[in-house]
């Protein structure tokens, strides 16, 4: 059997398929309870939804930990900080765009072992 090649080829595709349901994203579920408290009223809720919020809306990628290490990482920060915790964590967004020593500011950045590093050196840039 010989093909004509000089009609176009019609080939098809199948039956079609649904369209794929839009996937949900962080976005999403993202809390923004931050916005209507002050800054030195932060719970560590709102400062875990503050940083959460700034990864997604900067699309800085980090990995997935699990909601209750991200809560005890929150906890532990809010805890050491006071009502310093605030202030260091949108110093590290809003005048450091995310970024502290050339790396993202992820939630692990929040944890106990990175204070001498990043969360004391900020503190002490903002009481100067």
């Amino acid at each position: 059997m010989l093909l004509d090649l000089s009609e176009p080829l019609h080939v098809s595709s199948g039956p079609s398929r649904p369209a794929a349901p839009p996937i949900a994203t962080t976005a999403s579920t993202v809390r923004s309870a931050d916005l209507l408290t002050a800054d030195t009223d932060w719970t560590w809720q709102e400062l875990r939804d503050y940083v959460l919020r700034q990864l997604t809306e900067r699309r800085i990628p980090y990995a997935t930990i699990p909601a209750e290490r991200i809560a005890g990482i929150f906890k532990g920060f809010s805890t050491r900080w006071g009502t310093d915790a605030a202030a260091i964590a949108r110093f590290a967004y809003e005048h450091c765009d995310g970024q502290w020593r050339d790396a993202p500011v992820t939630p692990l950045r929040f944890c106990k072992n990175s204070d001498p590093y990043f969360a004391a050196v900020i503190a002490e840039r903002l009481a100067r």
